[in-house]
């Protein structure tokens, strides 16, 4: 394909430009992202199960839910009765003593029963890291709040499709010829260019669905706003906003609501549910109050229907009477439109697929990452080629800081997770939100400071070993926790402390094999990181 030069060097220089100015933030983006296909997997891991007796029978649950609420009558404004607790879950009956949807998972409590039918409960804070991972990816790295944090990461995600575009327009005249051209041999920069660009055009459906559906949820509240305004009348507004029908109104008793009507019983809700959606299989009943009303969630599986996100799927019920007021989000059951806004959840959320379909997601966020740290190194070793060319000796201001940037804030990045991970086995309760937070940006602003004060290129290297060192941290503490205190060893565990054990040698051995930084003369003398 023909393409006129001037055009392509101007798609050039707008792929470079704005590659650069949202690299830093979607690398930070893609490498949570990509863990954050596990974060079940992480809540396990990072789990301290309370002290509570085995999960309590369906038939059993009424007694349970009598009694945690005659001793804590707000517990049936909000809560959740597991059907299949586990070690992140670990008791059948669990609600918040705690609202803060900014920071993850509240402070909870655990209700059970005893061998004599005796009520046990248990009061803790679930470990936080695997959230505080989840927010990172949503507000890119910065510590904004919810609704900012969400328009940032919009405006990023527009720089980022139009990233995509220009770097497509730049290599289509070139595409056939140069896709599979790994020069191995050649200039380490040509060789890290090649790579560039065959990661960036192989993956290039996924990162469409990422930019579009990002830049979607981003500023789907404010177009949501604009359209009630412009296209709804003001009954419908009031009506939306003022819930269900009254006949299914559940008001406050004596402050608490659900004192005055019973509950249907939870065996009686899964029998109706089992005749209203036989291949729905629930999880979990949640409960919570909106506008003095009562309302239920059930949560569950289908897994032979496209889900919102991997954990499943969810139906909207009457508590009281067990029948269904809602299937928008019920898998198999939706209408078109539900079921469209299904898959592009399920798209970003990489809900399909199962295991391998995480597994391949989360190899395409990392492999993302790397797409924009190799970007920045392209763009600076570029422009110290035009900079010597020009005559200058050393680099300009803006080189320096685009080199501490990178070098600092992409590998103070995964500095900065895995000395969370690290910390997770050593702090109480797993790690509270504002703890795992500070020591995030902590190590992060050290990383950046350390670039500063070696400049950006010879950082590489010991920014690398660190980050190898701090990741074999992880089964080291964990590990030693877990035979000093006696905490259980899983499948999970396992797993996340084989992955990391072997990523934390991949960067040590990387950062011993390295001889220096990036340099305005090439990228012979590059690190391979």
């Amino acid at each position: 394909m023909k393409i006129r030069g001037d055009i392509v060097r101007l798609y050039r220089n707008v792929h470079s430009w704005v590659g650069i100015m949202a690299g830093l933030f979607l690398f930070v983006a893609f490498y949570a992202g990509g863990m954050t296909m596990f974060e079940g997997v992480l809540e396990s891991w990072s789990a301290r199960p309370a002290a509570l007796p085995a999960a309590v029978p369906v038939e059993h649950l009424p007694d349970l839910l009598q009694k945690a609420f005659a001793a804590d009558p707000s517990a049936v404004a909000n809560h959740t009765v597991i059907f299949h607790p586990d070690v992140a879950h670990p008791s059948s009956l669990i609600w918040s003593a705690s609202h803060d949807r900014e920071h993850g998972p509240a402070r909870t409590v655990y209700a059970g029963l005893a061998p004599d039918g005796g009520l046990i409960t248990r009061t803790q804070t679930p470990s936080q890291a695997a959230s505080f991972i989840n927010i990172l990816h949503q507000r890119i790295g910065l510590p904004l709040g919810r609704e900012s944090g969400r328009l940032v990461m919009g405006i990023v995600a527009l720089l980022y499709a139009v990233a995509l575009v220009s770097g497509t327009v730049v290599i289509l005249p070139s595409l056939v010829r140069n896709l599979f051209a790994l020069r191995l041999t050649e200039s380490l920069r040509r060789m890290w260019l090649d790579f560039h660009t065959l990661l960036g055009v192989c993956s290039l459906p996924f990162h469409i669905v990422m930019a579009a559906t990002a830049a979607g949820f981003a500023f789907q509240r404010p177009i949501m706003t604009l359209e009630q305004s412009l296209f709804r009348p003001a009954p419908y507004v009031e009506s939306t906003l003022g819930g269900h029908d009254g006949a299914h109104a559940h008001h406050h008793g004596g402050g608490h609501p659900g004192m005055e009507r019973p509950l249907l019983e939870p065996g009686a809700l899964v029998a109706s549910l089992a005749e209203q959606v036989p291949d729905f299989e629930p999880d979990a009943l949640v409960y919570s109050t909106r506008n003095g009303k009562l309302s239920l969630r059930v949560t569950g599986h289908d897994t032979r229907h496209v889900t919102r996100r991997p954990d499943g799927g969810y139906v909207d019920v009457d508590p009281y009477g067990g029948r269904i007021t809602s299937t928008d989000f019920l898998p198999g059951h939706q209408g078109g439109g539900f079921l469209a806004l299904t898959t592009i959840y399920a798209l970003h959320f990489g809900a399909f697929g199962g295991l391998w379909g995480r597994a391949g997601y989360a190899l395409l966020g990392f492999g993302g990452a790397f797409l924009f740290y190799s970007g920045n190194r392209l763009w600076l070793s570029s422009r110290r080629r035009r900079e010597r060319s020009a005559g200058l000796v050393q680099d300009s201001l803006g080189t320096r800081l685009l080199s501490v940037l990178t070098a600092g804030g992409m590998l103070g990045c995964i500095c900065g997770v895995s000395v969370v991970f690290a910390a997770v086995p050593l702090l109480p309760e797993g790690g509270h939100y504002q703890s795992i937070e500070a020591i995030f940006y902590a190590v992060l602003f050290g990383c950046v400071v350390m670039a500063a004060w070696l400049g950006g290129e010879r950082s590489t290297r010991p920014l690398v070993g660190l980050a190898g060192v701090l990741t074999l941290l992880i089964p080291v503490t964990d590990g030693l926790s877990r035979l000093l205190l006696a905490r259980p060893i899983t499948g999970n565990v396992i797993g996340v402390d084989i992955v990391a054990l072997f990523y934390g040698l991949a960067l040590v051995l990387t950062a011993m094999r390295a001889t220096r930084a990036l340099t305005g003369g090439g990228m012979e003398e590059a690190v391979r990181a």
